[in-house]
């Protein structure tokens, strides 16, 4: 277990004290990986949507390798979701291990890669450029965090290095697909993608909602039942391995609505409504209420109930669940490894409840709401970049949140 000093304004409001040791000299003179990693990914998440908006309205697509569609799945799935994941990642096993996951080279050539896909995908560069490009940034990200929770014995975390080669892999089989101009398979590919970081989304908020609520609100008397967590996991598990398989319809969407009941069981546990007051946590909470709702839509609309497509049903996940836990996530990571106040000024507030909004307008009016939907997706970012981006950019010294593993 290890524990990271945090700033006083914080720890003040919390009546508990936890022991503190400081953190090693490696990790305090280390570069932080989620300065240019989150700067990219709320970039990204803002930009990226805009222009794609602009594409489709003015009927001018850029010659891309990758058909529209795809294209704009893709971009979301690893650039947006890419860099919020390398940044998150490289910086939580660094503080969960005592060992600095980056150096200055490590980090620029990590974040380079990154860019550089981006551009690669942008300018139509040949296809097993880019390819190579994406999928090397996955690797190099998911090597560093492997490298320090080896050397640390931090077994608890070991399931994330599996997490994220298959996230490689998931991009790999998206390319070859796409050179075969197997757009099925390419599909499917992003299909497992999106159930990859459903997984990813319930096992680490499993972990950090409950610790975030209990630490700020210690009076609240949270539900927590070891059972029930380990079936939760154990379904998203399962629901990403069904991807690889035959299966009926109707048994999917069955076991979707199974897993929604799971993950809101697991939530209603942790009293969600109790933290309306305090934006830093009601914006968790309600990502992870997202995904109960957008796999609960998934499993209706694959049982004929709710009458979209899968394809369309999916933006509960990607737009609900991912586009407010990362807006939460990257705000706390963000204020408390910069040694702020973890506080969310009115900007901030308001950015997180439009993915909210942005959702409801996507599923609700189908793709006739996209546009409304995009616009609403985009405010959210460039509220969080008005807010944010001056602390990233800043080079300030790393005094950290308090985390226990």
């Amino acid at each position: 277990m290890i524990t990271v000093k945090a700033s006083s304004a914080f720890l003040s409001h919390s009546s508990r004290t936890m022991p503190t040791i400081p953190l090693p000299a490696g990790v305090r003179s280390a570069p932080l990986p989620f300065r240019p990693l989150f700067l990219c990914a709320g970039s990204f998440a803002a930009f990226g949507m805009l222009a794609w908006g602009w594409f489709l309205h003015s009927g001018r697509l850029p010659a891309f390798a990758i058909a529209p569609i795809p294209w704009h799945a893709h971009a979301m799935l690893y650039g947006f979701a890419g860099a919020l994941i390398g940044g998150f990642v490289l910086t939580a096993s660094g503080h969960w291990t005592g060992i600095a996951t980056t150096n200055r080279l490590t980090l620029a050539a990590a974040t380079s890669l990154w860019l550089a896909a981006r551009f690669a995908l942008w300018l139509d560069a040949p296809l097993w450029a880019t390819a190579m490009l994406d999928v090397a940034y996955l690797l190099l990200v998911t090597a560093l965090v492997g490298r320090v929770v080896f050397l640390s014995g931090n077994r608890r975390n070991f399931f994330l290095v599996g997490i994220l080669l298959a996230y490689a892999a998931l991009d790999s089989w998206f390319y070859i697909a796409v050179a075969r101009e197997d757009y099925a398979q390419a599909s499917h590919a992003l299909l497992a993608s999106v159930d990859l970081l459903a997984l990813l989304m319930i096992a680490i908020g499993g972990r950090v909602i409950p610790f975030f609520t209990g630490r700020k609100l210690p009076a609240l008397k949270l539900m927590r039942w070891p059972p029930l967590n380990i079936a939760t996991n154990i379904g998203a598990s399962l629901l990403l391995l069904s991807d690889f398989f035959a299966i009926d319809d109707r048994v999917r969407g069955t076991c979707m609505m199974l897993l929604a009941a799971l993950v809101l069981a697991r939530l209603s546990g942790w009293r969600g409504w109790k933290t309306l007051r305090e934006p830093m946590l009601w914006v968790l909470h309600l990502g992870y209420l997202w995904l109960a709702a957008g796999l609960a839509l998934r499993g209706m609309g694959l049982l004929g109930v709710w009458r979209q497509p899968e394809i369309e049903t999916l933006h509960g996940i990607t737009v609900g669940a991912l586009g407010t836990l990362a807006l939460g996530m990257m705000t706390r990571v963000s204020l408390g490894h910069s040694g702020r106040e973890i506080r969310a000024n009115p900007a901030l507030t308001a950015a997180f409840a439009l993915p909210t909004l942005a959702a409801i307008l996507r599923l609700a009016m189908g793709p006739a709401g996209w546009t409304s939907a995009a616009c609403t997706w985009v405010l959210a970012f460039v509220l969080w970049l008005a807010a944010m981006a001056p602390l990233l950019l800043q080079g300030m010294p790393a005094r950290v949140e308090s985390v226990r593993t």
